[in-house]
């Protein structure tokens, strides 16, 4: 018996060998198209981290083009989310070609979905006609192939870009037409921020209220609205501006930059800081607008949104004439000029303008044929009415028919039933027959399960019996080891310790020669010749050339007291390494940015050192007083300029009514030293600014 059973298991084994490999390619793909699906549930559910990682993994490995494509468009979506629009719109043209072989609906819904990526992203660089033409081939394609929630999509998107370009009356047309026919909740609040934005730039302020009021109380039932809640707040504080309510204007747009500085929503934060500027270029508030717009300028680089990079500028010289620095009004203006021209240049206006006359052709096509369908429809009605009489009659002689056949149906039916009972009778009999012989077969495998268990149970327990006595023989090696690893760890100690005291006894003897041979030399010759000035008056010009090179000597040996640390590493490293301490220590979570990383740690030495000294200063500060939770900190080589900026979140102060402690005047006298200026923006609940400028020439000058 247990023969047969061995023999039965091992057809069953051959038979699904030959089934698994006719059905490889096609699991190789299900598997695939399952891993895809898997990296776009990490995506919708906040773990885009995870799915970018995974991805780039997984896209070398996949073989079918829906997998390829599918992932290329993921990544497209992830960069325009952290605005990365050259690399969102690098992996939606990759996207693009690897769909070729894919024709049907879902091939046509990805080719839409790509088009207004690459509207998105090109807007978001400030390519406002590139932006169009995608919206525009996205709306045509849409409507080809009766796409509709994707057909609203790219008209709303359409209708930004108006705004953008100024075209009003043709940014409210397809905002209402968003309104009255899409079902997206999305799209419908976009369009009630849109328009109110629309109508505060017309002066009409409360019509403009009423729709930010409207798209307001959408936001508030949705906590995860953060980026539309701000714009609906900018265009609140926009109405501010046009009453002339400056302070409160302000406020607003201070709470939009927190918002969107906390959601990662740094395209949003760009535009606020633009925003922010202006208001207070307007004030002559020339200080604060200054500190805004290098922010926003340096921001804008990183991000690579040429339309703020180029606004910053553009303010920046305004800034710079203001207070006559012609120079500086100078560079900016050429900067501005040049990404000008850079932009003008890559826009085709011939291809744009007639993508645009055609779609709004086809749009009136559109509203012909709707309203040949509504002619149609009345005349459609009249004949109907002919047609229900003659139905009306009809439907008599059918109600007949139906008598006489339910008559048939119920003798037929009384048939059919005699039959079925014959035919329950006989299955139960069958299902009698195939009940005992399934009985009898799960004994038999109950038997055979049994039979094979006793022997495995046994092999467990000794095995289970070896594993205990190994595992106790381990815990004893590794107690040991342990042992020897401390000893030796502390042997290590001490051999460095005494190490350490060897190099700084060594370093001071050296020292202590270095001022007694050479600094203490010098100065008794100059000593000897100050006491024979008067009768050797030609040895003045010895004295001079005698302390230039004393002068010299305490320097360089002032060099070689600078900490091993700052003369050993590189500054960037110990800023990192210093942060790194800190967040382990305390609960404060540092954003950090370093811009051209290899002339930062080529620095002067001595300048490294005293920056080093401020960042300590600083981050002790904010530990000690600030209660934050958030440092964001900037350094970056600019324009011939170092620029340092270091912000928390914490509670703020008054600077007008606080004076400067002994660690911020230290601040301030370190970098006068080195012509620097020291800007600090601080008010009470929301946070501290500061921003460092030393420039480049002082730098040079040190070295």
């Amino acid at each position: 018996m247990f023969l047969k059973f061995r023999y039965f298991f091992y057809f069953l084994f051959i038979c699904y060998t030959s089934i698994g490999t006719a059905q490889t390619a096609t699991l190789v793909i299900e598997s695939e198209e399952k891993k895809v699906d898997e990296l776009f549930y990490y995506y919708n559910n906040g773990l885009d981290k995870k799915a970018y990682e995974q991805a780039h993994k997984l896209l070398g490995t996949f073989k079918s083009n829906k997998a390829i494509t599918n992932t290329n468009l993921l990544l497209a979506y992830y960069h325009n989310k952290y605005v990365a629009n050259d690399s969102s719109i690098y992996y939606t043209h990759k996207a693009l070609k690897s769909k070729k072989n894919i024709k049907d609906s879902l091939g046509v819904r990805l080719t839409i979905l790509s088009y207004q990526l690459l509207a998105l992203n090109n807007k978001n660089k400030g390519l406002y006609q590139e932006s169009k033409k995608w919206h525009l081939k996205g709306a045509e394609l849409s409507e080809k192939h009766k796409e509709t929630n994707l057909y609203y999509t790219h008209i709303h998107g359409l209708a930004s870009t108006y705004v953008t370009l100024g075209k009003t009356k043709e940014a409210l047309e397809l905002f209402n037409k968003c309104i009255q026919f899409s079902n997206d909740e999305e799209l419908i609040l976009g369009s009630y921020i849109n328009l109110g934005s629309i109508y505060s730039s017309l002066s009409n302020y409360e019509k403009a209220n009423d729709y930010l009021q409207k798209a307001k109380a959408i936001c508030e039932k949705d906590t995860h609205r953060k980026q539309a809640l701000v714009n609906v707040i900018i265009n609140i504080g926009d109405n501010y501006l046009g009453i002339g309510e400056t302070d409160k204007a302000l406020t607003a747009f201070y709470d939009a930059k927190k918002i969107s500085r906390d959601n990662r929503s740094y395209g949003l934060e760009l535009i606020i800081l633009g925003k922010i500027g202006t208001v207070l270029f307007n004030e002559k508030r020339d200080s604060e607008a200054l500190l805004i717009f290098s922010n926003s300028l340096i921001k804008a680089v990183n991000l690579g949104n040429l339309d703020i990079e180029m606004n910053s500028y553009l303010m920046l010289e305004k800034l710079s004439v203001r207070k006559g620095d012609y120079r500086s009004a100078y560079s900016y203006g050429k900067h501005y000029y040049q990404i000008k021209d850079s932009i003008d240049n890559s826009q085709t206006q011939k291809e744009i303008n007639s993508l645009e006359v055609k779609f709004k052709t086809l749009e009136k096509e559109k509203t012909i044929k709707q309203l040949q369908i509504e002619n149609l429809n009345k005349s459609l009605n009249i004949k109907n009415k002919d047609a229900d009489i003659e139905k009306y009659k009809l439907q008599e002689a059918i109600i007949a028919k139906q008598n006489e056949n339910q008559v048939l149906q119920l003798q037929n039916g009384v048939e059919k039933r005699k039959n079925e009972i014959a035919l329950l009778k006989e299955k139960e009999a069958l299902k009698a027959v195939e009940l005992d012989r399934e009985k009898t077969i799960k004994y038999i495998v109950l038997v055979a399960f049994f039979i094979l268990l006793v022997p495995i149970v046994g092999l467990l327990v000794i095995y289970y019996q070896k594993l205990q006595a190994q595992s106790l023989l381990n815990l004893k090696e590794k107690e040991i080891n342990e042992q020897q690893v401390l000893s030796l760890k502390k042997d290590q100690e001490l051999k460095l310790i005494k190490a350490s005291v060897r190099g700084q006894d060594q370093e001071r003897k050296k020292i202590a020669q270095e001022m007694h041979d050479s600094v203490g030399g010098n100065l008794a010759a100059i000593k000897l010749q100050f006491s024979q000035l008067s009768n050797h008056p030609d040895k003045l010009k010895l004295i001079y050339s005698q302390l230039d090179d004393t002068y010299e000597q305490v320097r360089n040996i002032s060099h070689n007291l600078l900490p091993k640390k700052i003369r050993e590493n590189e500054f960037v490293f110990l800023i990192k390494e210093y942060i790194n301490t800190v967040e382990e220590a305390s609960e404060i979570n540092f954003n950090v940015s370093f811009y051209d990383e290899e002339n930062i740690n080529s620095l002067n030495k001595i300048l490294q050192n005293e920056l080093f000294s401020i960042f300590q200063e600083l981050t002790t500060n904010t530990l000690k007083y600030a209660k934050a939770e958030t440092i964001d900190i900037q350094l970056d080589l600019l324009n011939e300029c170092l620029f340092f900026v270091y912000e928390d979140d914490g509670i703020g102060f008054d600077v007008s009514k606080t004076t400067l402690g002994i660690g911020l005047t230290n601040i301030k006298n370190r970098i006068e030293n080195y012509n620097g200026i020291l800007h600090i923006d601080s008010k009470a609940n929301r946070g501290t600014n500061i921003h460092i400028e030393i420039p480049l020439k002082a730098l040079t000058n040190e070295a």
